[in-house]
């Protein structure tokens, strides 16, 4: 798994129930020093919510998500087979 991605996943891991726009996503994770794109985050934010791995919040202005149960599992899974 790249880098980039596990730092994504590990970051929505931390805090489960936060919601999260793609530019605090981005901003959190972009502290390695190759960064991380917000581009790239969108992209991984996008692919989750189609999977159901994250669902968006109702009534924001920007697009803003958490993370599902489902996607909780399958992340932490997926970490933990990674390594």
């Amino acid at each position: 798994m790249a880098g980039k991605r596990r730092r994504i996943y590990t970051t929505l891991l931390e805090d489960p129930t936060r919601t999260w726009t793609v530019r605090e996503l981005a901003a959190m994770v972009d502290t390695s020093p190759e960064g991380t794109s917000e581009g790239t985050v969108r992209d991984t934010f996008n692919v989750l919510l189609a999977d159901g791995h994250l669902r968006q919040v109702p009534h924001r202005r920007s697009l803003t998500a958490m993370l599902t149960n489902r996607g909780q599992q399958a992340l932490t899974n997926l970490l933990r087979n990674a390594t």
